[in-house]
């Protein structure tokens, strides 16, 4: 390996971990200010921030594959909550397996996800006023499976572990290396952005956009069978409606678009994993802070994105401004 090189998987590297460092540094300093830095740095912050970043990178990176391939998708909060609650209902009347709940909670999820993909490829409406068509679809459904009574598996212990350390690593793993090699060594992930960018041109030169369309949901399917697990062990699932899913699904959002702005030094699975630990530092923090939840905390993370979004816009042009000054710095010190 040349110096070149070697300085520049350093330099990526180091871009890439920056957020969630400093994240941690900022949230630190700030709860040291108000007296409670012992609350802070603590066991168990590290337990819950693994936690949290979890089932975050999970339904992240599903999100993301969607956006991906040009799809603003609202079913996949509804496909999570109504798979979660079908598994877990089949596994504890089965004698409470968490090692069967992790397979229906897979299956289930590609279930509904290729009938998602189905009606969007039948009706070819929008996909924005589809999926809302097929999220209500769902929540519907949560009100006729076991008579609207949801159903809390948080105290069966058996049944939870994925929600807890060390088995909450497994369907992550699953979820990150499924990505990975979806977006990287297939054709249909390798092609997802000739259909961002646009649909009626990448299908003009020969790109299948229905066959694409089931490959992308039935990974996503999976993705988010993995998150229902994960968030049906962690969470007491009810009854949902008036699209009340989709503010589940989308208050993971955030760790996608900062993900794909720290994604550029590396890659995407990598900036949305290192993104979501940020942010649940971040989370953790404010709940420290006595503000996890509640008004303060949405105008928190609200300024937060809003100044993180003007600085990734502005990120190129901040490059340029440093380049010219340490060149001119340069130039001037020769001249001396």
């Amino acid at each position: 390996m040349n110096k070149a090189k070697g300085m520049t998987i350093i330099k990526k590297t180091g871009l890439t971990i920056a957020f969630p460092l400093a994240m941690f540094i900022v949230m630190m300093i700030i709860t040291a200010v108000a007296g409670k830095a012992n609350l802070y740095a603590s066991s168990t912050m590290v337990m819950q921030v693994m936690r949290d970043a979890s089932l975050t990178t999970i339904i992240a990176m599903a999100i993301y594959l969607q956006f991906k391939n040009g799809r603003f998708d609202f079913s996949g909060g509804a496909t999570m909550i109504l798979t979660g609650l079908i598994a877990a209902l089949i596994a504890r009347d089965a004698g409470n397996s968490a090692w069967l709940m992790l397979v229906l909670c897979i299956v289930i999820g590609v279930v509904f996800s290729v009938f998602t993909a189905s009606a969007y490829v039948a009706s070819r409406v929008p996909i924005i006023i589809c999926t809302i068509a097929v999220t209500l679809f769902y929540e519907s459904l949560t009100y006729v499976i076991n008579n609207g009574a949801g159903i809390s598996i948080i105290s069966t212990t058996s049944l939870a572990i994925f929600g807890t350390v060390p088995y909450i690593f497994i369907p992550l793993l699953i979820a990150v290396a499924l990505f990975i090699f979806y977006s990287y060594f297939t054709t249909e992930g390798r092609r997802s952005k000739l259909l961002a960018g646009n649909q009626k041109i990448a299908s003009n030169i020969g790109i299948n956009e229905t066959k694409s369309i089931y490959v992308t949901y039935i990974v996503t399917g999976v993705l988010l069978g993995l998150g229902a697990l994960i968030y049906t062990s962690q969470n007491t699932i009810a009854a949902q409606s008036n699209l009340s899913t989709s503010s589940i699904l989308f208050s993971y959002i955030v760790p996608v678009f900062i993900g794909m702005f720290l994604g550029s030094a590396s890659i995407d699975a990598i900036g949305i994993v290192v993104a979501a630990v940020g942010m649940e530092f971040m989370n953790y923090g404010l709940d420290c802070l006595g503000v996890g939840s509640g008004g303060w905390q949405q105008i928190i993370f609200g300024m937060f994105m809003l100044g993180f979004y003007a600085f990734s816009a502005k990120s190129a042009d901040l490059k340029a401004f440093f380049e010219r000054l340490i060149l001119k710095t340069k130039k001037e010190k020769s001249n001396a």
